[in-house]
């Protein structure tokens, strides 16, 4: 206690009882001021309202709104019902009575009601935030009926328009920092101190105990629990006739930061107000550490004697130091921006006459200001015709608030870097939502439409709107582009007035698409717009009607609002519409180049006797989960590659997402049907082949277009489009190793007469697949390994000497070695299936596959074993050796002379005058892995190729050696 006596004579020197009930009288007469201006600007039944409160909450009375239970902590210190509070009961519930128990608990401190209200800047829309502070430690149960009753009692003034929220506060805990998450109404751990500050120098005492910070003077702050305590223990004060929420000498330089960003995320709704309080936390991180916070100065003020509540006007006081500031710096831009943010906060319209024959108080006032600002009549007509400003006033203006918005972030973030690397006024999770949310509403990039009417205008429709091709030279914004790429603009015109490219801009894009969407979106064509546009070869009116309609199909305005659960993850597509031919048409040019159809081809992507792709452009349109809409457009001939290579960058496979359901609409060409039923079939394909079964990420989709063949896979989860101008080197292609099992999808269109068709579809899982078809004078051959590599080969010769037989004793020899090694290979008792298959073709000529058995016993003639092993020379070169019957032959001593040996050794072991081929039996490549595999681990293809490699060299040999 001898601490607390330590600096007592401070107090006894400046101060004393008599002081200290004057200052109360001042504080309260400031407070009454308030609360009679709050009043002046409510309605009758919203007067009633206030009138009411305290008894709400100091009793429990059955009739009265709000009621839960008699139970429910009630009872406010220092309330004591006059007979006007019960009148005021009775008018609200007839039966209302006040009880009188002398023994009950006060378990309401104090209620208190802070923001704009009492203010210049209340207005009939302004929202009343009441702090109910309760008994400290209350438990849940209480605190959760405290709160059921809080709920109810807001309802209840929504029945009479006004909106009031309920904060339920103890004064011990908000000293300890223990707040609530961030919600809608909340800015959770991003302020402490600040919110504070301005509870300090805005609140409007209604009922309980005063704040002790009253009567501390400003020179005492940083002493404020010592100077508090001494009060009580001295008893200048009663103790149980104020409440302590802590003082706000020094506030963290971390709580910028927070509060920086907390203003941001309420900027998307209510930019103006935001951009005043962000300016305002830059005119005290302008000063720090010396900080007066406005609290302070209000203190201060009143400390001094001063009682001009118009003086004592907390938004006033914004705006002054906010002028302050901005005047020492020179930013008179910046100044004439919040200038203009705190006349549309007041929301006085000085050019129209006052609603009532007398002016308010707020319209002197506001009055007197832009007097002293020089603002003239046309101006301030200007600025009170905001609700009917168009589209280009609007994006003005709203390009000058996100620009301020930037600037004081960036402000505030350097502050925060420089001096508050260490505190964390905002958790790392808030952060995250709030940084997310401001992404989706204010950033800007490449195709994604931003929205600039946050409440800035009431409508931005236009009657009349002409889109134009306007040369960049030419360009009111003077835009920098080449010289052939053109910009289009669309201008706005009064309806009856000719239509000329001397309209006023609204906006221009480089895509007359994602003009026409972000007009859609923003209001500005609505259902009453008449749309020009000066080029009919880009869309004609019917066009442009039909792709408005799709606009308003697949995306209907109002946007619906982002559940704050979005923002805890990345953003993710949600809607995607593929809109093709908008403004770009394959068929006309054909026309002009004079191709006809000259074929039954009806196929959209290889249409007629030439095979063109009928898609001319796509415009690929996302919107996300953050209510995010992005456009990209893809021209020219690969316009649909391009386009589905970006949206599967969107949603990857295996990613446990699944992609978002596509629309399609052709907007122009007369085979608008025929191209939109197509690629819709085209895509539902793309998606069952990647988003369904087990390795759907390893696939490969084989689809046809403009003629050519194209193989789509994913590479490193990017999508990697290859194509091939034969079906030979689509073969060849399939051929490639395989770093995982990569099963082959044929898009519905493709191959339609193809033996690789049923080969696809005729798949055993876990096998080599072998399919084979018979012809006059050979053998063809598809061989599909254990990754999905296709090997596809033709052997000519008689019948007696096909091939299969010894293919299926080197697939066995390869698959013993590999199975040591390779997991991928181990079937049940350690035999790896292989299946055979004939390719046939049906009675209605199309090709279909039948199970074949292979006799594993080799002819008699064929029985001769040759073997060949790879190894690396001194060079990293390969080179073979042959094993005939035990015979080694190696290539490393014979060197280019090894075939003819090798051949002249088989032929010596057969009949004189007998002619087949020679096959290889077994084939070790242990020792070349790394060289033959690009990712080091060997598949059957491998095997397979260098075994058809051999085989041909010894085959030749033996044919030069018979015909020598």
């Amino acid at each position: 206690m001898n601490a607390l006596l330590l600096r007592s004579n401070v107090i006894e020197d400046g101060l004393d009882r008599q002081n200290i009930a004057q200052l109360n009288k001042r504080f309260l007469a400031v407070n009454d001021d308030r609360l009679e201006r709050m009043r002046g600007a409510l309605s009758d039944r919203q007067q009633l309202f206030m009138d009411v409160l305290p008894l709400l909450f100091h009793t429990n009375h059955h009739m009265m709104p709000g009621f839960v239970s008699r139970q429910t902590p009630s009872r406010i210190s220092h309330f004591k019902p006059t007979k006007r509070d019960t009148i005021v009961g009775k008018m609200v519930a007839k039966s209302f009575t006040i009880p009188f128990d002398p023994s009950a608990e006060d378990n309401i401190f104090g209620i208190y009601i802070m923001g704009s209200v009492g203010t210049i800047a209340q207005s009939e829309r302004s929202d009343l935030d009441i702090w109910i502070c309760h008994r400290p430690g209350m438990n849940r149960k209480d605190r959760a009926e405290l709160q059921e009753k809080s709920d109810k009692i807001s309802k209840w003034a929504m029945g009479m328009r006004l909106e009031a929220h309920f904060f339920l506060m103890d004064h011990e805990a908000f000293k300890s920092k223990k707040v609530a998450e961030l919600n809608k109404e909340s800015s959770g751990s991003a302020q402490h101190l600040l919110l504070l500050e301005e509870f300090y120098r805005s609140a409007i005492f209604v009922a309980g105990r005063t704040p002790i910070w009253w009567y501390v003077p400003i020179a005492s702050e940083t002493i404020f629990k010592e100077y508090t305590n001494t009060l009580l223990y001295k008893r200048f004060i009663p103790n149980d006739s104020v409440i302590d929420f802590g003082g706000i000498a020094e506030i963290p330089a971390g709580e910028f930061l927070g509060a920086g960003v907390w203003q941001l995320y309420k900027a998307i709704e209510s930019p103006y107000k935001s951009v005043l309080k962000l300016l305002l936390l830059e005119a005290y991180v302008a000063k720090y550490p010396d900080i007066e916070p406005l609290s302070l100065t209000f203190k201060n003020l009143i400390f001094q004697g001063e009682l001009n509540i118009n003086a004592l006007d907390s938004y006033v006081m914004i705006y002054q130091r906010i002028e302050q500031h901005l005047l020492k710096k020179k930013q008179h831009k910046r100044l004439e921006l919040a200038r203009r943010c705190f006349y549309f906060k007041v929301n006085k319209p000085l050019s129209r006459p006052p609603s009532v024959r007398a002016k308010s108080w707020q319209r002197l006032l506001l009055e007197e200001l832009t007097e002293s600002w020089g603002w003239d009549h046309d101006h301030i007509q200007f600025l009170d015709s905001r609700a009917s400003w168009k589209a280009a006033h609007v994006s003005d203006e709203h390009n000058l608030l996100v620009n301020e918005l930037n600037h004081s972030y960036r402000f505030l973030l350097e502050f925060a870097n420089s001096t508050a690397k260490n505190e964390r006024a905002i958790s790392s999770s808030e952060l995250m939502v709030l940084g997310r949310k401001l992404q989706a509403a204010f950033e800007r990039r490449p195709g994604k439409i931003d929205l600039v009417n946050p409440g800035i205008s009431k409508d931005i429709s236009e009657s009349v709107l002409h889109i134009s091709r306007v040369n960049p030279e030419d360009h009111p914004q003077g835009h920098s582009k080449e010289k052939d790429e053109s910009i289009w603009t669309a201008f706005s015109h009064e309806a009856g007035v000719a239509i000329s490219s001397k309209g006023s801009a609204v906006k221009s894009s480089n895509n007359p698409i994602e003009l026409i969407l972000w007009s859609h979106l923003n209001g500005v064509i609505t259902r009453g717009t008449a749309v020009d546009f000066n080029d009919d070869t880009i869309l004609s009116s019917l066009e442009l009607r039909r792709l408005l309609n799709f606009f308003k199909e697949w995306l209907p305005l109002p946007l619906p609002c982002v559940d704050q659960d979005n923002f805890q993850r990345s953003a993710t597509p949600e809607s995607v519409l593929f809109l093709l031919n908008a403004g770009k048409s394959a068929e006309p040019e054909l026309n002009r180049q004079g191709f006809q159809r000259m074929s039954d081809n009806s196929d959209a992507l290889s249409y007629g006797g030439l095979e063109e792709n009928l898609v001319a452009s796509v415009d690929v349109v996302v919107k996300n989960s953050w209510n995010e809409v992005i456009i990209r457009r893809f021209e020219n001939d690969d316009a649909l590659l391009d386009a589905i290579k970006d949206y599967l960058q969107l949603t990857l496979p295996n990613t446990h997402q699944m992609p978002p359901k596509i629309k399609v609409a052709c907007v122009g060409d007369a085979h608008a049907n025929t191209i939109t039923k197509r690629v819709e079939r085209w895509l539902k394909d793309i998606m069952n082949c990647f988003f369904s079964g087990k390795e759907s990420q390893h696939k490969r989709f084989i689809f046809q277009m403009r003629g050519a063949y194209h193989c789509l896979q994913f590479n490193n989860l990017r999508p990697k489009i290859s194509t091939f101008r034969s079906e030979s080197l689509l073969i060849d292609h399939l051929e490639l190793e395989q770093e995982h099992h990569s099963p082959i999808v044929l898009d519905s269109n493709v191959l339609p007469g193809h033996p690789l068709r049923s080969v696809t579809q005729s798949l055993h899982a876990n096998a080599i697949n072998v399919f084979y078809r018979r012809f006059d004078i050979g053998i063809e051959i598809y061989l599909v390994d254990e990754r999905g590599s296709v090997l596809h080969r033709i052997f000519r010769g008689r019948r007696k000497y096909n091939p299969l037989k010894p293919l299926y004793v080197f697939l066995r020899s390869i698959l013993y070695r590999q199975a040591q090694v390779n997991t991928e290979l181990e079937g049940d008792f350690g035999v790896y299936p292989i299946h055979f298959s004939e390719i046939l073709k049906n009675s209605g000529g199309k090709f279909v596959t039948q199970a074949r058995k292979i006799v594993s016993e080799m002819p008699e003639h064929a029985m001769f074993e040759v073997k060949a092993s790879a190894h690396l020379g001194p060079n990293r070169e390969l080179s073979y050796n042959y094993y005939c019957d035990g015979q080694e032959f190696s290539g490393q001593s014979l060197g280019k002379q090894l075939e003819i040996v090798v051949s002249q050794y088989i032929l010596s072991r057969r009949t004189v005058g007998d002619r087949y081929p020679v096959y290889i039996t077994d084939l070790d490549l242990s020792q070349v892995s790394d060289i033959i595999s690009n990712h080091g681990s060997l598949q059957t293809v491998h095997y397979l190729r260098i075994k058809n490699l051999l085989e041909s060299k010894l085959n030749q040999a033996i044919g030069i050696l018979l015909n020598a």
